[in-house]
């Protein structure tokens, strides 16, 4: 029977068998009607059960759109999950952008390619470890404005903001046959100001409504207009689902986010086991859940300057779909495995919620019956067996005797043969991927060095001003000069300069453009500091004027973002020099310069390259601080066509911290700082930490559609100074069968 007029027989008859999932493929191109009842999201009158990933388009490339969503699809989803980026639609004031990776609707289309169903998250506030949480900077500026707060600046700003997407989305919109059943407004809001939850509910209700489709709220306040969510590690075993059906008995349970977590620069790269997720997803499904989504799914990239502060390019790489695109073994395939037995049997599972039946357990001596092991049944189709305790242990079912792995979760069916087993990952082979070169020789470079003074324009004043104030955020530099005549107590061996800075910043000290000393704070937060570094002066003369420069370079904006809060960068106060302040002298004012000579000319590009005389000599330029390099190659003949399968990496060993281009494109911060193992277990939903003392990202991926075969032009800006520009390579990470 035709999948559309099988649906419509289904309307209202929970007892039919559906044999597969409902998908956008079933609805496509047709209006549908989307609501929800106590137990699910509704199409057209069916429950059903959405199985969900988060894919940022930003954090990849509209070249490899269709490659994740095929994998999305092959591994289990029928449902996409992403967030609005506002700042990288709207980078100035009223100039909104959907190019690039900013293409909204091509992302939308790609998805309902795919036959996947779309859930928008528009907040606009998004937190997600982006840049100032998906704010524009420029926003700041606006006069009165408070964030996220019954604020008539912000409410105005978000609402035009949010109006603006849904009058972009509209053709994607369920009501007119798109793939988008699910919007978001907010995001885990935790504060107290309930006029603005409040507000945010009206915004839904009023001039939301034409969407036609249910809103949602997650991990805080919700307004009642709206359906609240869950993001957690395991939402059953936090009791969320208990106290969701408690205070909520008419809305469906949804899970937005099954964490993966993220990666700060100087970690050790942290990992969740396998295991423990499929625990996490199975018991949500067993309790009842109807919409689960991984956060992430695939791990993305933070090209460019879109990182919030202290993150690394590698957004989250220990999830399902690794950050260049690679499946990550065994979990891509144990939860794809536990997802298609979903879907197969979402018909049974959504006619009502099952109840929780306790299991006698075997303590050593007797059967005894706790609150830990306990089974959820459906029909007589799957029988969910838990055990929530940390070890294994045996439980009795149907009087069978079977032994349970600690917190893990065993699917049977009526005749109680074992369908899947969250703790079983035998027969999976865990990442097999090799590295292979995929350019033949060293690459050869040449090199320019910034210069710390430039005709470029300056805005002066007699103090240090704060760094956004200047660039908006449009570059993550600020030059910060001004003339100073050194003392005979500052031209020392170990002067002192002390300064007010920010939290992921860092600052480099020049001297008559002689480098002096750096300072960096790669905090995944925000906040004032006061610090110092010693500088040796001993070789400038005394009573004579130099030119003292600072370039300051932000490393994110911290994505938590609150009312009566900014986020600042640079210098944000006083600066001393062996003890003497160098604010409020209105003989030397500070000069204040927003980015780099390079970045003006964009010397990156084709067009921008000859704009400076580059060196040949490039092995000058080896540990000398804010220097470029440029080199061309082409890729090998051997290289796997599918470079979104097998996709092209810069091993950026050799380099020291900055950014790397490919024809034009800016990969995103590098850094080859090493990655600590903690003492104690990692942050939240993470086990255990690996490559110990390693750098915590040493490759970078180069999108597919950032290549050509021949005469790429690869250029590199390391702040620092890099230490081997010859022991960079590109490399192609190969799936093997």
């Amino acid at each position: 029977m035709h999948s559309l007029l099988f649906l419509t027989a289904c309307l209202g008859l929970f007892s039919c068998v559906c044999t597969s999932p409902i998908t956008y493929e079933s609805v496509r191109g047709t209006p549908y009607k989307v609501s929800y009842d106590n137990r699910a999201i509704t199409i057209n009158g069916a429950r059903t059960m959405l199985i969900a990933g988060a894919i940022h388009y930003p954090r990849s490339t509209p070249g490899m759109w269709p490659y994740i969503m095929k994998m999305a699809k092959n591994q289990g989803l029928n449902t996409v999950q992403t967030y609005v980026f506002w700042n990288i639609h709207e980078q100035k004031p009223g100039v909104l952008d959907f190019s690039g990776r900013a293409n909204l609707s091509k992302f939308l289309q790609d998805a309902a390619d795919a036959g996947l169903f779309v859930n928008l998250r528009i907040g606009p506030y998004v937190c997600a470890e982006w840049n100032n949480g998906g704010l524009p900077a420029w926003l700041n500026q606006v006069p009165n404005i408070s964030f996220r707060s019954h604020n008539e600046a912000w409410e105005s700003a978000m609402r035009k903001f949010v109006m603006s997407i849904i009058e972009y989305v509209n053709p994607y919109l369920a009501k007119n046959g798109g793939p988008i059943i699910l919007a978001q407004i907010e995001n885990e809001y935790g504060g107290n100001d309930q006029e603005y939850v409040n507000w945010c509910g009206s915004l839904v209700t009023n001039e939301l409504s034409s969407t036609q489709i249910p809103w949602i709220m997650c991990n805080g306040h919700a307004a009642n207009s709206t359906i609240e969510t869950c993001n957690s590690c395991n939402c059953l075993d936090d009791g969320w689902i208990d106290r969701h059906r408690h205070d909520f008995p008419d809305k469906p349970m949804l899970f937005t986010e099954n964490e993966g977590w993220f990666q700060p620069w100087g970690e050790a790269v942290a990992i969740r086991t396998t295991t423990d997720v499929a625990y996490s997803v199975a018991e949500w499904f067993a309790g009842g859940g109807s919409y689960h989504s991984y956060y992430m799914w695939h791990g993305g990239n933070n090209y460019g300057r879109t990182a919030g502060s202290g993150i690394t390019t590698m957004y989250a790489d220990d999830v399902l779909l690794h950050a260049d695109g690679t499946p990550n073994e065994p979990k891509y395939t144990q939860l794809s495995r536990l997802q298609h037995l979903i879907a197969d049997h979402a018909e049974v599972l959504l006619r009502d919620y099952s109840s929780r039946t306790p299991l006698p357990y075997w303590d050593g001596a007797k059967w005894s019956t706790g609150t830990q092991q306990f089974v959820y049944s459906y029909s007589s189709a799957l029988h969910f067996v838990c055990n929530q305790f940390d070890n294994p242990l045996s439980v009795l079912f149907r009087n069978q005797n079977i032994s349970m792995a600690g917190q893990s979760v065993r699917i049977f069916d009526n005749d109680l043969n074992l369908l899947w087993d969250s703790a079983n990952t035998s027969g999976i082979a865990s990442d097999n991927t090799e590295f292979f070169p995929v350019v033949i020789g060293p690459l050869v470079w040449k090199t320019w060095s910034e210069p710390t003074e430039s005709n470029l324009p300056v805005l002066t004043s007699p103090n240090p001003i704060e760094q956004l104030k200047i660039t908006n955020d449009e570059t993550i530099y600020l030059w910060y000069r001004r003339n100073i005549t050194l003392t005979p107590l500052q031209a020392q061996a170990n002067t002192i300069i002390k300064f007010d800075t920010r939290k992921s910043n860092a600052l480099l000290f020049f001297l008559n453009g002689e480098f002096l000393g750096e300072f960096d704070n790669h905090d995944h937060n925000q906040g004032g500091l006061t610090a110092t570094i010693a500088v040796d002066l001993s070789t400038f003369k005394p009573n004579q004027q130099y030119s003292f420069e600072i370039l300051s370079v932000s490393l994110g904006l911290d994505n938590g973002v609150w009312e009566n809060n900014f986020e600042y960068k640079g210098i944000v106060g006083n600066v001393w020099l062996g003890g003497q302040s160098l604010i409020n002298d209105t003989n030397n004012p500070w000069e204040h310069q927003k980015g780099l000579v390079g970045e003006y000319f964009q010397i990156y590009t084709e067009q921008g390259s000859s704009k400076v005389d580059w060196s040949t000599q490039w092995t000058k330029g080896i540990d000398k601080p804010i220097t470029w390099f440029q080199a061309r190659f082409d890729l090998d003949h051997l290289v796997r066509e599918d470079t979104n399968a097998n996709p092209v990496l810069l091993d950026a060993q050799g380099l020291n911290r900055g950014h790397a281009f490919v024809n034009g494109n800016d990969l995103g911060l590098y850094w080859l700082i090493q990655g600590v193992c903690q003492d104690k277990t990692p942050c939240c939903c993470q086990h255990a930490q690996i490559n110990c003392m390693q750098p915590t990202q040493r490759y970078y991926h180069i999108p597919s559609d950032w290549l050509m075969p021949k005469n790429n032009l690869i250029t590199v800006f390391d702040d620092l100074g890099a230490h081997s520009p010859g022991s960079v390579g590109l490399v192609q990470r190969v799936v093997l069968p």
